[in-house]
């Protein structure tokens, strides 16, 4: 096995792990707090230092530090790159010290003195005061794992989600179930908790780099013709992912606005899950064929251009429309069997699973987004994605104060769906100079095969995925899961190759080569 091959194995599997931990933390999650006032003030306030770590440490900052680390010590040395590195976290360091300091004072004194604020304000600024210094943790953590990155180790990087949920996870069962901790003390543990896996998780890289590398911490604010190059290509992406993270900042900014307590759980809740598709699959195959796509753009190939444009297109949303649907049917199933527990009552699975199914519409446009970002980005284009968030956000934006207005949480959910599908839109219009029409010109069987087998899926869990014949109960809804999932993704699998899907296809072909060989070497 290469050393490529192992390196995204590791990486792959300490994913795998990550989701499914962060999916035991949010069953947990929501036994414990419910869609209570208490749950959902701790994730607006968990929300905020996600919003800064996504914009400064694991998004624009990381990927501009990575290309400048890697050509320093290339052209000059590790030395070189450990003082671009030093550079880099003192600037970070102090920025974040001022930010942390000014967020959590302004907090702490507005939820002390209230300042004419509803108690759920007061109440979410309060645990925001204790876990907001979490994103000066983590976005040094990002930097230093960058630069593991660069000297191919990627598993501090792929391992630090899972330190965050195992300190989470560990405090709602010590706390909740051995103390009996309830409501705003546990949401207090539960920041203490974040703050603790945070340190651990810029902890673990630090190590790795002082042992592994030889890198030594120095306080340095001096200039560099590297701090120079990353100040260029940072302010350049920043706009577009600020938008982003803003965008979702208001979204949840407005359903903690509402009447409903609970508003902002279900919402969070559902993103969660349609996350899990997303993550797992759309954004792989986006960042599997980045390289590909950027390589024959440089090269001015225009047909292997076309060609794996066509290739990443058809597996996105070949995909993500028969998860998206198969989410959306299963809704109600899939939230009774993890999420029925403790504080989250049948009557929550059935408000939940009613904004997951709105949600489920936006998942397609999701992840054709994020495809055609990065088909943009490959071909070094930066201003038309930034175009796209800033439509995006005003779409929701508009939408969302209106909608809110006549149907609450779920108009959010569906001013959600709106921006997104007017971004995919706008982005599929900005990319037709030649893709869009090539791959419709070429590959209008694929789709219609896609959304057939999709139909055909979708008809198979109308009839036969409610499971009723198995009875009721968590086994029997678990049973039902376990048997109508696998069934119902063969049936579409079956679908796609009875159509002569090229993917799938080849898919086969490849077992069965395997088997030939297998036979042959017998």
């Amino acid at each position: 096995m290469s050393s490529v091959v192992k390196k995204i194995s590791v990486v792959s599997i300490l994913t795998i792990m990550s989701r499914l931990l962060g999916l035991v933390r949010d069953v947990l999650f929501f036994t414990c707090f419910g869609v209570s006032a208490v749950g959902s003030a701790f994730i607006l306030a968990f929300t905020i230092p996600n919003l800064f770590r996504r914009m400064l440490g694991e998004g624009t900052l990381s990927s501009a530090f990575i290309p400048v680390y890697s050509e320093t010590e290339k052209k000059h040395s590790l030395e070189k790159a450990h003082t671009v590195l030093n550079q880099v976290l003192s600037r970070l360091l102090i920025f974040l010290i001022f930010l942390s300091l000014a967020i959590c004072i302004f907090s702490g004194l507005a939820s002390e003195y209230q300042m004419n604020l509803e108690l759920k304000w007061a109440n979410g600024l309060l645990l925001n005061s204790i876990i907001f210094p979490y994103v000066l943790f983590i976005c040094v953590s990002a930097i230093m794992v960058g630069a593991l990155q660069v000297h191919g180790k990627f598993f501090a990087g792929a391992f630090s989600p899972i330190i965050l949920n195992f300190f989470m996870i560990s405090c709602l069962l010590i706390f909740y179930f051995h103390f009996g901790w309830r409501d705003f003390e546990l949401a207090i543990a539960l920041c203490i908790a974040v703050l603790i896996g945070g340190l651990f998780q810029m902890a673990w890289p630090w190590i790795q780099l002082r042992m592994g590398n030889s890198w030594k911490w120095k306080f340095d604010c001096s200039s560099s013709v590297g701090t120079e190059k990353i100040k260029e290509l940072f302010f350049v992406g920043f706009f577009g992912a600020a938008v982003g993270q803003i965008n979702i900042m208001v979204s949840r900014l407005l359903a903690y606005s509402l009447d409903d307590e609970g508003a902002l759980s279900y919402l969070f809740l559902s993103a969660r899950l349609i996350e899990l598709p997303l993550g797992v699959f759309a954004i792989s195959i986006s960042t599997v064929f980045f390289p590909e796509l950027s390589r024959a753009f440089n090269s001015r190939e225009k047909a292997a251009f076309e060609k794996s444009f066509a290739r990443g297109f058809r597996l996105t949303l070949g995909i993500i429309l028969p998860a998206a649907v198969g989410l959306g049917l299963l809704s109600q199933h899939i939230l009774r069997v993890l999420f029925q527990w403790g504080k989250f009552g049948s009557g929550d699975v059935e408000i939940a699973s009613r904004v997951l199914l709105i949600s489920c519409l936006a998942l397609p446009f999701y992840a054709l987004g994020a495809y055609f970002v990065k088909v943009f980005h490959s071909k070094m284009e930066m201003e038309i994605p930034l175009h796209a968030a800033v439509l995006s956000f005003t779409v929701n934006i508009i939408l969302s104060i209106i909608m809110m207005q006549y149907f609450g949480m779920y108009g959010l959910a569906w001013a959600n769906v709106g921006s997104a599908f007017i971004q995919t839109c706008f982005l599929g219009w900005k990319l037709n100079n030649f893709t869009i029409r090539s791959f419709m010109r070429r590959d209008t069987f694929c789709l219609v095969t896609i959304f057939f087998a999709t139909l055909v899926m979708f008809l198979f869990l109308c009839f036969f995925g409610d499971g009723s014949y198995f009875g009721e109960g968590k086994i029997n809804g678990i049973l039902n899961l376990a048997i109508i999932i696998p069934v119902s993704v063969c049936i579409y699998g079956i679908t796609l190759s009875f159509a002569g899907f090229p993917e799938v296809t080849q898919f086969l072909e490849k077992i069965e080569l395997f088997r030939f060989n297998k036979r042959g070497q017998r």
